[in-house]
């Protein structure tokens, strides 16, 4: 479910862990990049594009997070054993 006051929240972490989230998200949806910047500046959109790039949003920074955690603990182990 998209939460409308979530998304500024969920932007700016796009924008924060992405160089260009604008371009990634519109490759992996299918949406064109205008509408996905409409998302990214809250600009009103169709709920069923709204919902697609917000889930998608959620995923990528998911996956990136999972990505970071797992370079630490290896980064952690190898410094460990040093």
């Amino acid at each position: 479910m998209c939460l409308q006051e979530d998304i500024p929240m969920i932007t700016k972490k796009m924008e924060a862990l992405f160089d260009s989230p604008v371009g990634i998200i519109s490759k992996l949806t299918g949406i064109s990049r205008p509408t996905v910047s409409k998302f990214f500046n809250q600009k009103a959109l169709k709920p069923s594009s709204r919902e697609i790039i917000y889930e998608r949003c959620l995923d990528l920074i998911e996956e990136k997070e999972a990505r970071h955690k797992k370079v630490i603990a290896r980064k952690n182990a190898i410094l460990k054993e040093s």
